[in-house]
């Protein structure tokens, strides 16, 4: 192995390194209050490497909100994959499954998700690195649009902006999951967290769909 190669390797080995510390040191710590330093000490490195990797904390919140939301992408990739074209209403179903899986199996990747979605740790990245992180979330939602767009086509979805329904049913899905993460919410609301964020996924299907051919006629 030729010595660049071999440096290569060690460098994305070493950012790996750095970022499963990173990764662990704000789910256990948050955001805001973990440091540099605690990650530095997890993942058994001088603080100064870390600089050598990445300019700031919120540099390294960004590569993993990155990982994040490829994810989330892949998984809602997949699930839009398993259905046929001709069912939307499915594949809206899939990937509203999807989403809750990644809230439920990776909740440190749905708080990432959640900051950035927020604007919590945008003010010190570059431009650059903002327009990465826009881009990402924008091919997760560009899914959901176009599974809405295809139904519209069908005739399956009633509606006049397949964006903006994709925006209210992230926006619907995102609170339920985030209620129902607080107990005394979750009490208050008095159901079953799963039962409701279905619940929630029902309203918004209801509110996309084309009414029946009889009704249709009667108007």
């Amino acid at each position: 192995m030729a010595t660049q190669e071999r440096r290569q390797l060690d460098r994305a080995r070493r950012t790996q390194e750095i970022l499963l510390a990173a990764r662990a040191s704000f789910a256990q710590h948050g955001f805001h209050h973990a440091t540099v330093d605690q990650v530095a000490q997890r993942a058994e490195v001088a603080k100064g490497t870390i600089y050598l990797y990445f300019e700031n904390k919120e540099a390294i919140l960004a590569e993993l909100t990155l990982c994040a939301l490829s994810d989330l992408v892949s998984r809602l990739t997949a699930a839009s994959d398993g259905h046929s074209l001709l069912n939307p209403e499915a594949k809206l179903r899939a990937m509203a499954q999807a989403y809750q899986s990644l809230a439920q199996e990776a909740p440190d990747y749905f708080r990432l998700l959640t900051a950035f979605d927020s604007g919590d740790f945008e003010r010190g990245l570059s431009p650059e690195r903002r327009e990465q992180l826009r881009a990402a979330s924008n091919r997760a939602l560009e899914l959901v649009t176009q599974t809405i767009s295809d139904g519209m086509a069908l005739g399956a979805f009633a509606i006049g902006d397949a964006r903006q329904a994709a925006g209210v049913i992230w926006a619907a899905l995102n609170g339920a999951l985030a209620l129902m993460a607080h107990p005394v919410r979750r009490e208050l609301i008095a159901t079953d967290a799963n039962l409701f964020y279905h619940a929630t996924l029902e309203n918004c299907l209801r509110g996309l769909a084309s009414p029946p051919h009889n009704e249709r006629s009667a108007t």
